[in-house]
């Protein structure tokens, strides 16, 4: 294994971020590593010189990582952003929907604190959509004009996990307030429980990744 394999593979081994990112990030270093190598061969270097000199004009791990390290903290933050703000809309309608076609046929007027709860947890739908969206784009092009570091992520992250808890609970009351808590087994009602189960967990696991990514 010669000194750019050994280097890349130590930067891999500093790094924590999406698969795809990082190894796009690898292989961009590698490649500015492999020309450097080149062009000290042309000088009259033998490779594993070469390769050694390249390394050398890098710098250490330890001085690179940190803003490799950010470009991944970045681009988890805006993944979980666009996951929540898709999970949380999509949530919304199938939930809305599947709900309208279970109460058909009910005789009954909500009371007015569940009225105010369904309210809220609407309102708040259209609140973390939006943050959402604003999040993913402060992580991808707005990270060109503002200053968006890893805290931000980090940030992003527990967001992700609040909003999960909160849905979680919000629905949680508004079954516990509705009139028929057993559900109709209907297709939409079976799917909505899917979403209700699936995306949390999902918005959950991004969201620790954007701890982790942003630690």
């Amino acid at each position: 294994m010669g000194p750019i394999d050994v280097y890349v593979n130590a930067l891999g081994g500093a790094l924590r971020g999406p698969r795809r990112a990082k190894a796009d990030l690898l292989a961009e270093a590698r490649d500015g590593l492999v020309d450097a190598a080149e062009h000290h061969e042309s000088d009259g270097l033998d490779r594993a010189e070469a390769e050694r000199a390249a390394v050398a004009e890098f710098g250490p791990v330890a001085a690179l990582a940190p803003e490799f390290q950010r470009e991944l903290a970045l681009a988890q933050g805006r993944r979980t952003a666009l996951l929540v703000g898709a999970g949380v809309a999509t949530q919304s309608i199938v939930s809305e929907v599947a709900w309208r076609s279970a109460a058909t046929g009910w005789h009954w007027e909500p009371s007015r604190a569940y009225l105010w709860l369904a309210g809220a947890v609407d309102y708040a739908s259209y609140a973390a959509v939006l943050a959402a969206v604003l999040a993913a784009a402060a992580c991808g092009i707005g990270s060109r004009y503002v200053d968006v570091g890893r805290a931000f992520v980090r940030a992003t992250g527990l967001a992700a996990i609040a909003v999960v808890t909160f849905f979680i609970a919000g629905g949680a009351l508004l079954t516990l307030f509705s009139p028929h808590t057993g559900g109709t087994g209907s297709p939409l009602s079976l799917a909505a429980s899917a979403i209700t189960l699936s995306l949390p967990a999902w918005m959950v696991y991004s969201g620790l990744r954007c701890v982790r990514a942003s630690a």
